[in-house]
């Protein structure tokens, strides 16, 4: 499927700076671990135990078997590709990034989202993701728009859910999205309970999700947009604005289509991450100055935190 659009050497060259920037990542943790004063942080940041994806899953819609993959992406090929958001009142905003200003880290990721423990936990909103490429949609994804009222979406590494499997666009009409529905859900790690629903998509709104991303890419995107691979998110109305879960939780969006003999549909398209807590960044002498007006906005703290160093400084 992609075999016009990546050649050997695109191949060879992203893997290479994958590569890179692992390792770059891999030090910043390493010096962060190491000037953290952070009550439980340990000598690690994320999750032990979670193993990463190493392929994005490609469907296609009205496929009655859930479990047919028809084709598989290199998640490598995805990371850095450019977010973009259009919010609910129609403006369209790129989520920082490496490639957009000094200092800020690629946030995105398919296997976790991390929470700093300083910082309050985010909110989160149901938003229904594109992958474009070269101006045109070619694959649809749940996925979350997670901010603090819609700033601060680039909080460092893993700050940016992604969804690792991806439906096929092209063969999708208008009215198909009728038989579309969204959920956000969550449950405890190592616990195989039922998934809690936080939220569910209303009525109609991934059929206007569909027209607002259509018209936005037609009318008001910028000319970046139509070169090369961008991700965009658009929030859907009216969605519920929902406190993210605490660390040690699995976070679950999924896309189904609701099929006539099947009550429960199918998963179309999946995202989920493991929230893990991550080591303080306001206390680290190592943080980027990017990232300083997120971590120094007190109204952003977490009251835990703030209550751990005043029992510190006067011990």
């Amino acid at each position: 499927m992609f075999s016009d659009d990546f050649t050997m050497k695109t191949f060879a060259a992203m893997k290479m700076k994958a590569s890179i920037l692992f390792f770059q990542s891999v030090i910043l943790v390493t010096l962060a671990a190491a000037f953290s004063t952070t009550p439980g942080a340990g000598n690690g940041i994320g999750i032990d135990n979670v193993k990463p994806r190493q392929f994005i899953e490609l469907t296609r819609p009205f496929d009655t078997n859930q479990n047919t993959i028809t084709d598989r992406l290199p998640a490598s090929f995805i990371r850095t590709w450019p977010t973009w958001v259009l919010e609910e009142d129609g403006e369209l905003v790129r989520i920082p990034d490496e490639e957009t200003e000094d200092g800020f880290l690629t946030p995105s990721s398919i296997d976790e989202l991390w929470q700093p423990v300083d910082l309050k936990r985010p909110q989160m909103k149901l938003a229904l993701g594109f992958h474009v490429r070269s101006g045109v949609i070619r694959h649809v994804m749940p996925a979350l728009d997670v901010s603090f009222d819609g700033s601060h979406r680039n909080r460092g590494m893993c700050s940016v859910p992604r969804a690792h499997k991806w439906m096929d666009f092209s063969s999708m009409f208008s009215d198909d999205w009728e038989r579309f529905k969204m959920r956000l859900s969550s449950r405890k790690q190592g616990e195989r309970e039922q998934w809690e629903s936080l939220s569910t998509s209303k009525e109609d709104s991934l059929v206007k999700a569909v027209e607002r991303a259509t018209i936005c890419l037609a009318e008001a995107a910028p000319v970046e947009m139509g070169e090369g691979s961008h991700i965009l998110h658009v929030i859907l109305k009216d969605a519920d604005s929902v406190e993210a879960p605490m660390s040690s939780h699995d976070l679950r969006v999924t896309l189904i289509e609701e099929l006539d003999d099947n009550d429960e549909g199918n998963e179309a398209g999946v995202l989920q991450v493991a929230v893990a807590a991550t080591m303080a960044g306001s206390d680290s002498q190592y943080l980027p100055e990017a990232y300083k007006p997120l971590y120094n906005d007190e109204t952003l703290r977490n009251p835990r935190f703030t209550e751990f160093l005043e029992r510190k400084q006067a011990s």
